[in-house]
């Protein structure tokens, strides 16, 4: 009876611990149709005129990424989760603060470089996840 016991309690561990694998793989991982929305909608930032539209918009696309591998809370939540799978996280977080301020400063004026250094951490980031 004791082995009998043994075996069992050693094959729910071991399924346990797969089922933590699979789920730890996967949850960097955005599906077909998550990826081609993702790719879609960053066109659409490259697409917008305004600079400071664009860094709105490309941040809330990582944001939405970040959501659909299953990271909630705020942003700030989502960067500080998911921080050890983005590339260059410092940049990103520059990307979000520079975000936040265009956000709640009115009239604020950004230089073309500090733009598109943003959107280029933001997009780097955005492209890690539709590997």
């Amino acid at each position: 009876m004791n082995l009998v016991m043994t075996i069992v309690v050693c094959l729910l561990v071991l399924l346990l611990c797969v089922y933590w694998l699979r789920c730890a793989w996967r949850r960097n991982r955005l599906t077909g149709v998550q990826r081609q929305r993702a790719l879609l909608r960053w066109k659409g930032v490259r697409a917008l005129a305004d600079p400071h539209r664009r860094l709105l918009e490309a941040d809330a696309v990582l944001e939405k990424v970040l959501a659909d591998l299953g990271y909630g809370g705020s942003m700030g939540d989502k960067l500080r989760r998911a921080g050890k799978y983005i590339p260059d996280l410092d940049d990103v977080w520059r990307a979000h603060k520079l975000r936040n301020r265009i956000a709640h400063e009115p009239g604020l004026t950004l230089s073309y470089r500090d733009v598109e250094s943003a959107l280029a951490a933001l997009e780097k980031a955005v492209l890690r996840f539709c590997k």
